[in-house]
């Protein structure tokens, strides 16, 4: 008899600290509806406990987060005329949690597991970390990753490394911005991370990450055309014949 299928990450605490491990390595812990939901969960775990001051991220298996899982039904916007989908939802959320969040890379990042990273407070790469933005080299734009990997390197380096699919390693990542911190030995760079954040409150992280999105605003509808953009591209029959060289156990970007 098969049992129900496990859960696309697992949550674990520490003292004001909530771990979210994405815990689908057979899978390269590829972007699906049910980890989205998973991590929107974790976010509203997070917030829902006031002693809770951080949310890190990080990944069981050799990938940190492959991207989307092509193999899935093309995803929705959300009903409603400001409708957005629920991978940019999930990046705008975790810049404006009042919860600090932290990346912990140790693998593979690649296309929309860039945008999961980047779009977090701190992101930790430890040696083994790699980050790539693939989708051009299929036919797609990276349209909902792009702006938060753009507030961290700029515009024209975000651009760049997409149109030649860089592949940074955690030094290269640093340099360009998409990375805070080379962390040789990543369990202690986070434990002083944690140490670091213990000494600020959460209202003023919060506080201070509000201010940073009034200073640096972005358009309001910004996550509905990245959507559009995005979609138009993957429902492009022009594109499938780029989509169809990937083999299917790789079919995420």
């Amino acid at each position: 008899m098969t049992g129900a299928p496990a859960a696309p990450v697992a949550l674990s605490r520490s003292r004001g600290v909530l771990h979210a491990l994405l815990d689908a390595p057979g899978r390269r812990n590829a972007v699906t509806p049910e980890l989205l939901d998973a991590l929107h969960a974790a976010v509203d775990t997070a917030e829902a406990d006031p002693g809770c001051r951080v949310l890190v991220l990080s990944a069981r298996g050799e990938h940190f987060c492959a991207g989307t899982d092509l193999t899935a039904p093309v995803p929705e916007p959300a009903a409603g005329p400001e409708a957005e989908l629920p991978y940019w939802t999930l990046l705008d959320r975790l810049t404006r949690t009042p919860v600090v969040t932290v990346a912990l890379v140790e693998g593979r990042a690649t296309a929309g597991g860039v945008g999961l990273a980047a779009a977090c407070d701190l992101v930790l790469a430890g040696p083994g970390a790699r980050f790539r933005l693939t989708e051009a080299l299929v036919g797609l734009v990276p349209a909902m990753a792009l702006p938060f990997v753009a507030r961290r390197t700029g515009e024209q380096r975000a651009f760049t490394a997409t149109l030649l699919a860089e592949d940074l390693d955690a030094s290269a990542a640093v340099a360009a911005g998409l990375a805070d911190l080379h962390a040789g030995e990543p369990a202690q760079a986070l434990r002083r991370t944690l140490v670091a954040l213990s000494r600020v409150d959460r209202s003023t992280a919060g506080a201070l990450k509000t201010y940073r999105s009034r200073l640096f605003p972005r358009d309001a509808r910004l996550g509905q055309d990245a959507g559009r953009v995005f979609l138009d591209r993957l429902t492009d029959p022009a594109v499938q014949p780029l989509l169809d060289r990937i083999p299917t156990p790789e079919r995420a970007v």
